[in-house]
């Protein structure tokens, strides 16, 4: 054969390769993708990949992009279930041009279920929640409350032995904005949440639009840690932290802030392995502006 036929013959060849290349490589991103949580409740974290949401509302920029001040990091253990409950949460509307959903997002170690559950909702109100993990929001699983006033419990996911980032977002269907409780468990070495596109409304407006309050009960003993900025204006705040295992509550621990944007340093108190309840407020009264709270809770 001559030059000009081996030098078909090759690039003929190579052609061929590469179009056996590229169909091993989209069959592996098949294979990766399918069972996702947008078809299968129980899906694990590794079964995810990142894409666009598919709810309506639109949850403004990337968490990832909401500054924040980090408070310590508690000494990671055991990895085990850990529960919190945000109560009295205010939510926005879908078709509030200015709101968001509330998002929370917390890291698992270990394989184990991850739940998320309204346990209480305001009367006739509707919302819709979310939940996925490791930035796929194109396979997040979402679904609305049966029907005004209803609770209920998102299927359980489970997540991979390394980390994983669970997202949950929340929001008001429609024009309805109730006021909502919710809890997240999951397992994990070192508990800690983060809550993005909070209100931070002050006196005047409703309590559930103020900042957060959330219940949870150490695993062992240690500190928790908060820290919180808002956005929009100067503020006076106050976090206070509760022993809820007596009958009245006890303060534990108190801290006002006048004129500031952020909580700095961070909220620091030690607990041990009983009921507690941290809430961050507004004290100072509610001006035109919109404030966008960001916070970070973390404890043993």
């Amino acid at each position: 054969m001559d030059d000009r036929v081996w030098k078909n013959i090759s690039i003929t060849l190579g052609v061929i390769c590469a179009l056996l290349i590229g169909t091993a490589g989209a069959l592996l991103i098949v294979g990766h993708k399918s069972g996702s949580a947008t078809t299968t409740p129980s899906a694990t974290a590794s079964q995810v990949a990142v894409g666009s949401p598919t709810h309506s509302a639109s949850i403004g920029p990337s968490v990832s992009s909401v500054p924040s001040t980090p408070g310590p990091t508690p000494t990671p253990g055991v990895a085990s279930p850990a529960k919190i409950t945000f109560t009295n949460l205010g939510l926005d509307a879908e078709k509030d041009l200015q709101g968001n959903p509330r998002t929370f997002s917390f890291t698992s170690n270990g394989a184990g279920p991850v739940n998320g559950a309204v346990t209480k909702v305001s009367s006739g109100g509707s919302f819709r929640m979310c939940i996925f993990a490791d930035g796929d929001t194109k396979h997040e699983y979402c679904r609305l409350n049966s029907g005004p006033g209803k609770t209920y419990k998102l299927p359980t996911s489970t997540s991979d032995p390394t980390p994983n980032v669970w997202t949950v977002t929340l929001i008001g269907y429609g024009n309805s904005h109730p006021t909502v409780t919710v809890s997240f468990s999951w397992l994990t070495s070192s508990p800690s949440v983060k809550l993005s596109y909070g209100r931070f409304q002050g006196t005047g407006a409703s309590d559930a639009d103020n900042g957060f309050t959330a219940s949870f009960t150490p695993r062992a003993n240690g500190a928790v840690n908060v820290s919180a900025n808002w956005s929009a204006a100067t503020a006076d705040a106050a976090i206070t932290l509760l022993d809820t295992s007596t009958t009245p509550a006890v303060t534990v621990g108190q801290v006002p802030y006048t004129q500031v944007t952020q909580i700095s340093p961070p909220f620091t108190s030690n607990v041990d392995q009983k009921a507690y309840e941290v809430s961050l407020k507004r004290t100072s009264v509610d001006g035109p502006e919109r404030p966008e709270l960001t916070a970070q809770i973390s404890f043993p």
